[in-house]
């Protein structure tokens, strides 16, 4: 086990176990299958593909894992720690990339299965109304619930609404949900590992990246770079408070919009610091893109 508590949602750490491991993955991926009931999976190949340009412009990078099953599922996963309000758009926007590959000559029945995993380090949905910390999402009739496509999943893994309980009634999920959690003591985490071969694999591989200095400066240099981003949202907020209500708006926006914020979290953000109606915050954004 590591000297020090690691940040499991930390990039280079997330790349070392998950991106180099199939069956860590493998397990992870399972523990999603198998609570929706769907088939588990057995292998899988990874995908290697050069990052599109629209994904990173000197900018922090979206991380995440591609891979293809025997059968053809296309399993993506990623790891996102900053607060996105349109996290979902970006989920089924990253999905369809993925789902649509026809070659020609091929028909539309030669689509494979794509799932989309979400593992976020914020609450995407209100957690008074949806308490679970699992969702997922496919295509249905509003009316009926008839399910239009099985080739279409969309999970999202919320950490925050994780709540531990005895080890010996977590289910694989639970297990996972309490690997990545900084809040589950290393005692708990210990008697997890003993019960579930995956994490115990993955918190070796851990112990021995710590122990790679070039590894660990790159885990330091991602802790660096949010704890930094993290510093830069608090000064604007503050700064904004202080500067009267015009002027911290739009220093805000423009701070928020350099640490590469999307529109509506920035209109939440403003909502939440300045006390602003939606009509007004999205109106301050819209202005000042």
């Amino acid at each position: 086990m590591a000297a020090f508590r690691i940040n499991r949602t930390n990039d280079a750490v997330f790349k070392a176990v998950f991106a180099k491991h199939p069956q860590i993955t493998i397990s992870l991926i399972n523990a999603f299958f198998e609570f929706q009931g769907t088939e588990l999976i057995e292998d899988i190949e990874f995908i290697d593909r050069e990052m599109d340009a629209d994904e990173y412009e000197g900018k922090e990078s979206r991380l995440d894992i591609l891979g293809r099953t025997a059968s053809g599922t296309k399993v993506n996963i990623e790891m996102q720690v900053n607060a996105l309000a349109a996290m979902g758009e970006r989920s089924v926007y990253y999905w369809a990339k993925n789902y649509a590959d026809l070659k020609r000559g091929e028909e539309y029945d030669q689509l494979n299965r794509t799932v989309a995993i979400n593992i976020l380090g914020f609450n995407l949905f209100d957690a008074n109304k949806y308490p679970d910390m699992h969702s997922c999402f496919g295509i249905y009739n509003v009316k009926t619930g008839c399910q239009l496509t099985d080739k279409l999943e969309i999970h999202f893994l919320e950490l925050p609404k994780f709540k531990s309980r005895n080890v010996k009634e977590m289910n694989r999920m639970e297990k996972w949900a309490a690997y990545f959690s900084p809040s589950t003591p290393d005692e708990e985490l210990a008697e997890i590992a003993a019960s579930e071969m995956a994490i115990q694999k993955a918190m070796e591989v851990e112990d021995v990246f710590t122990k790679d200095e070039v590894a660990k400066r790159s885990y330091e240099k991602a802790e660096k770079f949010r704890r930094d981003q993290a510093a830069q949202i608090r000064y604007a907020t503050e700064e904004g408070r202080k500067e009267g209500e015009e002027k911290g708006i739009l220093g805000t926006i423009a701070v928020l919009k350099s640490l590469n914020w999307d529109k509506k979290t920035i209109a939440l953000k403003l909502v939440e610091v300045f006390g602003l109606d939606d009509k007004a915050a999205n109106g301050y954004v819209d202005a000042n893109w």
